[in-house]
């Protein structure tokens, strides 16, 4: 009993490190998006503070848990994930400061560093699904994995293009499409879909709708292999081949889709955190749509640069931001609120006004990829700031009650 205790306070830490974390890097973000072109490429820099930082520590941590839950096997010990928090981190920050400064090997080293934790994980979660008895949502699991193994190629052609051996300008485009897409769609969005499979329930208190396993075992295939076919595409600046692949994705996303309707359907979202989630895949669909329609009107590839600049926000802030957003707001008061009433008073205080706040994100994304410029532009940025940087000091004011409650 001593034992299990003393585990349960070291993996309370370890989750209160990673929370700070991922805050740090969505407030870093959020500054650095604010000061505009006073910091060297500063977009650049502001999407990966969330899509490389905040995202990749909260997929590879979230991950690991989920895992563990549907396998019925053991967490990592907390010396290992402990180490592998720290290395994750260290080789992102050396790319964050390597891109930017210029300094090629400073990032590479970063990137390797942080696909090496990447890999291992990958590693580790199909290892377990190996030795684990046959479950009925084990399946999921293997999302991960292919999630991994698509920044694992994203994180090796970003180096390419950091490196500055693209070779000519339209290569260059491709290579960055190519990235792209594996970082958004395949890092993030597999990592998304898979989890959405057990958390849209549990987030609306509802029970698994028949066919759920059916729809785990029918989406992955298509949705990885479309990716990698969409990526090859891409970067071989072939646009039938890319197409092909987009489509494929598009069918995936489909099938996972049908059981997370069908829920919504028989049980409405009523918290905060059920209406990010839900909002996030409404803007992952209208981004796979419209990067689908965009690709099949661009007669060559690196034309679809321009084309889907639009649909930055909603990927961004519409999907990666307000999916991670809500889901904290459910699993912050599960892992830190220590009980039934700790739970009700760190969920009260990450809902502190969030119909408005959900409000002004989706109106905000919804002006910015109807009007890219303009006075409705500046209130989209306006709208979705304040609703996604609001959360912030929101998380931080949990997380210190949470120390309380210990």
């Amino acid at each position: 009993m001593t034992a299990g205790t003393g585990r349960g306070v070291r993996r309370a830490r370890r989750h209160l490190l990673v929370a700070g974390v991922v805050l740090a890097y969505l407030a870093a973000g959020g500054v650095v998006l604010a000061l505009g072109d006073r910091v060297d490429l500063g977009g650049w820099l502001a999407l990966h503070l969330v899509l490389l930082g905040a995202a990749s520590n909260a997929i590879v941590v979230w991950s690991e848990y989920f895992a563990a839950a549907l396998l019925h096997t053991t967490p990592a010990g907390e010396r290992a994930a402990l180490a592998r928090t720290v290395a994750l981190n260290a080789g992102i920050v050396a790319v964050l400061v390597g891109v930017p400064s210029g300094r090629s090997a400073l990032a590479a080293g970063g990137a390797a560093l942080a696909g090496v934790v990447v890999l291992v994980h990958g590693l580790a979660l199909a290892g377990r699904v190996g030795r684990a008895q046959p479950g009925r949502l084990s399946g999921t699991v293997w999302f991960y994995v292919a999630a991994g193994a698509a920044l694992l190629a994203g994180m090796g052609m970003g180096l390419w293009l950091a490196g500055g051996v693209a070779g000519s300008a339209e290569a260059y485009l491709a290579l960055r499409l190519a990235h792209a897409h594996l970082n958004v769609l395949g890092w993030v969005g597999l990592a998304v879909i898979g989890t959405q499979f057990t958390l849209w329930p549990t987030v609306l208190r509802t029970r698994m709708v028949p066919g759920l396993e059916r729809a785990v075992r029918w989406s992955l295939p298509p949705l990885a292999a479309g990716l990698a076919v969409a990526a090859f595409g891409l970067a071989a600046r072939h646009q039938p081949t890319a197409l092909a692949g987009l489509a494929g994705y598009a069918a995936g996303l489909g099938i996972a889709l049908v059981p997370f309707v069908r829920t919504a359907l028989g049980r409405p979202p009523r918290t905060a955190a059920a209406w990010m989630l839900g909002a996030g895949m409404a803007w992952l669909v209208v981004a796979v749509a419209g990067d689908l329609v965009a690709l099949a009107g661009s007669p060559r590839v690196v034309e679809l640069d321009g084309r889907v600049a639009r649909l930055v926000p909603a990927v961004v802030a519409g999907f990666a931001l307000q999916t991670l957003t809500g889901a904290l707001s459910y699993l912050l008061p599960v892992v830190f609120g220590r009980g039934a009433w700790g739970n009700r008073r760190l969920t009260g205080i990450l809902e502190l006004a969030w119909r408005a706040r959900v409000a002004a994100v989706n109106l905000g994304v919804l002006a910015l990829v109807a009007a890219p410029g303009g006075a409705m532009a500046t209130a989209g940025w306006w709208l979705t700031g304040l609703g996604l940087g609001s959360f912030v000091p929101l998380a931080v004011a949990a997380l210190a009650v949470s120390t309380r409650l210990r």
